[in-house]
C-alpha cells in the first residue's frame, strides 16, 4: 500500500534535486563568463539560486580565499540526499517493506 507512494515521492524529490543541480551549474557558469545581469534568464537563475546559497554563505563567510563555497556545498548536499537518503525512501516502497518481509 505504501510502496507506490514511497517510490513516487522518491521520484519527485529526485527530479527536483536534478533541476536544482542544473540551476546551480548554470549559475556557476554564468559567474565564470560574466553574464549580463540585466538578461531575464540570468535574473531568473539568480533569483532561484540565491535563496539556496544565502544560508550556506553565512556559514562559510569565515573561510579564506576568494572562492564562493556555497554552490559546491549545495551540490554536495544534493548528492548526499540522492545517494544517502533517496535509497531508503525507495526501500519503503519495496515489496514487503511495510510489514518487515524480505523483498
Amino acid at each position: 500500500m505504501f510502496g507506490p507512494f514511497a517510490n513516487g515521492i522518491a521520484a519527485v524529490i529526485e527530479i527536483i534535486l536534478n533541476m536544482v543541480q542544473l540551476l546551480v551549474i548554470a549559475s556557476i557558469i554564468m559567474s565564470w563568463v560574466s553574464a549580463d545581469p540585466n538578461n531575464q534568464f540570468v535574473r531568473m537563475i539568480h533569483a532561484m539560486t540565491e535563496p539556496l546559497y544565502r544560508p550556506l554563505r553565512k556559514m562559510t563567510k569565515g573561510l579564506p580565499g576568494p572562492i564562493d563555497w556555497a554552490p559546491m556545498i549545495l551540490l554536495l548536499i544534493i548528492v548526499f540526499i540522492q545517494v544517502g537518503v533517496l535509497p531508503y525512501i525507495r526501500m519503503l516502497g519495496a515489496p514487503g517493506a511495510a510489514v518487515g518481509i524480505p523483498g
